[in-house]
């Protein structure tokens, strides 16, 4: 994957998580079913996220510290 895609990819997958804890505090706070699960899968899902994106760029930072002008490959 080049790094455009994946910038992408962990957009789509930050705003989805996003979206999910919203919309899991809309439901706890209303008392609609599930709340706590779709909060649950939100929080989990932006924490994978999170996790690999903090070591997508630790790589890319070691990479440009260490010379290397193409941080794509």
């Amino acid at each position: 994957m080049t790094r455009t895609q994946t910038d992408k990819l962990m957009g789509l997958l930050l705003n989805s998580s996003a979206a999910l804890i919203l919309i899991g505090a809309f439901f706890k706070l209303q008392h609609y079913p599930y709340g706590t699960l779709l909060l649950d899968i939100g929080f989990i899902a932006a924490l994978i996220t999170a996790s690999c994106e903090i070591s997508r760029l630790k790589k890319i930072i070691r990479k440009l510290e260490g010379g290397e002008q193409d941080p794509n490959s």
